[in-house]
């Protein structure tokens, strides 16, 4: 698996590389240009979502480039090093823009005469919750998609595009019900493992943990979607084994 993703990062370098330096040129010149922070905030969201999208098409590339091609086929690894290899592709370079994002957004509060007292009173289970989460919803996200190009890649030759978009809105319709229908919500609900409620008089963030109903919906929809991320590699693993053909 560490030798498919290194085998990646290897043959996406340029992209990798030239995307994140033009990133970074660009906000460098947002921070130092006399335009207002309103504007600086914009541009800095479009640049960002831009290579954002790069990177994640490059993700998925990576991953129907390992499935379906000789080179990568013939190398001795079981089939979900595949997966593993294009997620760990994935969640690094998701990684390395969250940690430019969030040192942007962190000057951007401190030039605005913001600060960061209210970190203190956040805590260690909070944060910990927190990234957990934000790994956890990564790698579900990614495994989405990863098991609806290898079923667009068994069931089609030809028009894989579009028949890969019929099964991506059938699948996320379909689950989005389910989690509605068993803990009155989907996966768009983002952190609810925590709880904080910042209190703008006194200054100071509540925080308790999630009430009985709460934590059925919050746990009871991450328990799911984790089964869910193990059906996907089933699946996805069945595919390659069965169905998928190397070119």
């Amino acid at each position: 698996m560490i030798k498919l993703l290194k085998y990646d990062l290897k043959r996406n370098a340029t992209l990798l590389l030239g995307g994140m330096a033009i990133l970074l040129l660009c906000e460098f010149f947002l921070l130092w240009s006399r335009t207002t922070d309103e504007v600086k905030i914009v541009l800095s969201v479009l640049f960002f979502g831009a290579v954002a999208v790069i990177y994640f098409i490059s993700s998925l590339r990576v991953f129907d480039y390992n499935i379906t091609t000789v080179s990568r086929r013939l190398v001795p690894v079981g089939a979900l090093s595949y997966v593993g290899a294009s997620l760990l592709y994935g969640l690094l370079n998701s990684l390395v823009l969250t940690v430019i994002g969030a040192a942007f957004t962190a000057y951007m509060v401190v030039s605005l005469g913001g600060g960061f007292n209210w970190v203190g009173q956040i805590p260690v289970w909070a944060i910990v919750m927190i990234v957990v989460e934000y790994l956890f919803l990564l790698v579900y996200g990614f495994l989405t998609f990863y098991v609806t190009i290898a079923l667009a890649r068994s069931l089609a030759t030809k028009g894989v595009f579009w028949v890969g978009l019929l099964i991506f809105i059938v699948l996320t319709i379909v689950l989005s019900w389910i989690e509605d229908f068993l803990f009155g919500q989907d996966s768009s609900a983002l952190f609810g493992s925590v709880d904080l409620e910042w209190s703008s008089q006194s200054g100071v963030l509540a925080r308790e943990l999630p009430g009985l109903l709460s934590a059925w919906q919050t746990w009871g929809s991450i328990v799911f979607e984790g089964l869910l991320c193990v059906a996907f590699l089933y699946v996805i693993k069945w595919c390659i084994e069965k169905k998928i053909e190397a070119r």
